[in-house]
């Protein structure tokens, strides 16, 4: 076996059932992979649905997860998993057909050191799109070749295949951060990344254009409300990031001089941007989410703790 998919749900009944289909839809031998659902204290009778699945697919397993989080039940999922190779996938996102094949041709053709593959997300709705809507405002991508990530990038979590041994190695996702039941938060897998850049000279991230995945876009977030929230998230997370990167008040002066000297300069300039704009929606999604983040950022630093809710629910 050479591949566990990982799907960590929470209340998705709606959605969680394509996502399985799609892993199950494989182009790669069954044999090959196996699928891990971990609930994560779902109450919309996600258990009743997926073991109602377990007759019919030998390699599908379920694990209920009591502590809320999704970088806990991610890490509940790769440290149960069975196989060299872990890849994630978001319980509202379904995996292109040639998606484990095509990691599997990455993986061959790889330096024997690979430590994490990844690809591309595009976004599928179930709604109208409002007018303005650009596709771009939910695409995940790192360019149109194979290559290796630069220093400080990472993959999106729902299209990312890490070897169990660096999961390990590393501790896995940072339970301090992510989404927690209904609660938005970010940086999980960001902090993963980090942590491995700072650790090794020149780890090997591979990337390919056709290694794809399908992320459904609700209607909420196709409004500059949840720009706000998802942007104050971020904000937040970076804010406690720094933190503890540059513990003290020392640190902490550091930090607030670079966020305000960006601030001060950035504010100025997406002002002025407005102005090339006939939709105040698309100058929002195109300039605001930085300078909204680092405010967020800014008010962490002076003590805000900021709780943003992702949906109903």
């Amino acid at each position: 076996m050479q591949f566990s998919v990982v799907i960590c749900t929470y209340n998705r009944l709606d959605h969680l059932p394509a996502a399985i289909v799609s892993v199950f839809a494989q182009t790669l031998d069954p044999a090959d992979y196996e699928l891990i659902v971990v609930d994560n204290a779902s109450t919309d009778g996600t258990r009743a649905a997926v073991e109602a699945m377990l007759p019919d697919h030998a390699n599908l397993r379920y694990i209920y997860e009591t502590r809320l989080g999704l970088a806990t039940a991610r890490n509940t999922g790769w440290q149960a998993a069975k196989a060299d190779f872990v890849a994630f996938l978001d319980d509202d996102a379904k995996a292109e057909n040639n998606w484990l094949e095509t990691a599997a041709g990455m993986l061959k053709d790889a330096p024997p050191n690979v430590l994490c593959v990844g690809g591309p997300i595009y976004p599928f709705y179930t709604s109208p799109r409002p007018d303005w809507w650009l596709e771009k405002y939910e695409i995940r991508t790192r360019g149109d070749a194979v290559r290796h990530l630069k220093k400080g990038e990472f993959f999106s979590g729902s299209n990312m295949i890490w070897r169990k041994s660096v999961l390990a190695t590393y501790g896995g996702f940072e339970v301090s951060a992510g989404m927690k039941g209904n609660t938005l938060g970010m940086g999980e897998e960001t902090a993963l990344f980090r942590r491995i850049w700072e650790a090794e000279a020149e780890p090997i991230f591979l990337y390919s254009p056709v290694l794809k995945v399908y992320h459904w876009v609700p209607p909420e977030k196709m409004t500059m409300h949840y720009i706000l929230k998802r942007a104050t998230a971020v904000g937040q997370f970076e804010a406690e990031f720094a933190l503890a990167e540059n513990p003290g008040i020392g640190g902490w002066l550091r930090t607030l001089g670079t966020t305000l000297k960006t601030l001060s300069w950035m504010l100025p300039s997406v002002a002025l941007k407005r102005l090339r704009y006939k939709i105040t929606e698309n100058w929002y999604f195109d300039h605001c989410f930085v300078p909204i983040q680092n405010v967020a950022k800014l008010l962490r630093l002076f003590g805000l703790r900021m709780t943003v809710h992702q949906r109903k629910g």
